[in-house]
């Protein structure tokens, strides 16, 4: 009896093991990511968090025995990364940089309002904050299909905003390689050479424009002047830039996976800078995620970014299947030990 007691006692320090996994795993991972995250505090800057290709998951691909709970474990996956970031960051400005919807082009109307339901449920944000939405191929078709005007007018109806925004001292331009569509620049855009002016002007892409550059980027670069251009799709963190005096391209510089340093650029050398954002979702076929953060000083004529990096939660689940397995093997083998050791002291021979 006394070794069965002492058994039990194992079984609820295995409980309690598991128990702590489930903390780690589901809040302790996250908080202590988001403590590795290079922030700064800058009043004269404007705060830009960026969210990429999120493609939360859609229920005619997500078919099969289990999606709920696929679609489910991605939902809180998400939402949990982008409250920290929001807490962390407290941007001035939140761009969602397309993909938002994993299967937007083909939704019916029940499900695209549906989607557009979690979605907001998912990246609830603070009133005084400046959002702004750009469609991706996944929302309105345009990489396996055709853009349909219907799907697109759909998305612009569901996010209604002008194509050119202005926050402080920063312009943000949306552009759309899917359908060649650039936004009138305003004129005071382009009063004074830029190390005079008091604007930063920010094109906001979903496909990438330097990376993969046309006759559709030169009009973007002619029309827009911008000094800086975020984008998306590729799921990469990554920089490119133009030299506007030579017309020459730089090297494409990889960002490295989960460090996390504060990188400057100067805005005022004639330069042009392209980052792409990577995915923030675990399920699009890469370990690693995160959002943008970027500051803007145009007094300074400077760019402050790094990558809020985020936890692997395929990692997260494969330690659940270990842990469990493991569990349940040692708890075997303390139920076979007690039940024999009970069988033992109940049939033994009493001494005479």
């Amino acid at each position: 009896m006394y070794l069965c007691f002492r058994t039990k006692h194992k079984i609820y320090f295995i409980v309690a093991f598991l128990g702590l996994i489930v903390l780690y795993n589901e809040f302790l991972a996250y908080d202590i990511q988001a403590f590795r995250w290079s922030v700064q505090k800058c009043a004269d800057c404007v705060s830009v968090l960026l969210v990429a290709d999120p493609q939360i998951l859609g229920y005619k691909n997500e078919n099969y025995k289990g999606s709920s709970w696929a679609i489910w474990d991605s939902d809180r996956y998400l939402k949990k990364t982008f409250s920290r970031a929001v807490d962390r960051v407290q941007p001035n400005v939140i761009v969602f940089l397309g993909d938002i919807m994993d299967e937007g082009h083909i939704a019916s109307v029940e499900d695209f309002e549906k989607y557009k339901k979690r979605f907001s449920n998912i990246f609830d944000t603070p009133e005084n904050t400046m959002k702004i939405y750009i469609p991706g191929d996944n929302d309105i078709g345009g990489e396996e299909d055709m853009v349909s005007s219907q799907i697109h007018e759909r998305f612009n109806y569901a996010y209604t905003q002008p194509d050119t925004l202005v926050y402080s001292t920063t312009t943000f331009f949306k552009v759309n390689r899917l359908t060649k569509s650039i936004p009138p620049a305003p004129k005071e855009a382009f009063l004074n050479d830029y190390t005079e002016r008091n604007t930063t002007n920010i094109v906001l892409s979903h496909l990438p424009l330097l990376f993969t550059p046309g006759s559709f980027v030169q009009n973007v670069l002619k029309e827009l002047s911008p000094q800086i251009i975020f984008t998306a799709h590729d799921h990469k963190a990554m920089h490119m830039s133009l030299d506007t005096a030579t017309d020459q391209l730089s090297d494409v510089w990889v960002l490295p996976p989960h460090q996390t340093p504060l990188y400057q650029l100067r805005l005022d050398m004639g330069d042009v800078h392209e980052l792409q954002i990577p995915t923030c979702s675990y399920r699009m076929g890469t370990k690693n995620m995160g959002y943008g953060l970027a500051y803007i000083d145009t007094q300074e004529k400077t760019l402050d970014f790094t990558i809020l990096w985020l936890p692997d939660r395929f990692k997260q689940l494969w330690l659940y299947l270990y842990s469990l397995a493991a569990a349940l093997l040692i708890s075997l083998v303390f139920i076979i030990f007690c039940t024999c050791t009970n069988s033992n002291a109940t049939y033994s021979r009493v001494p005479i």
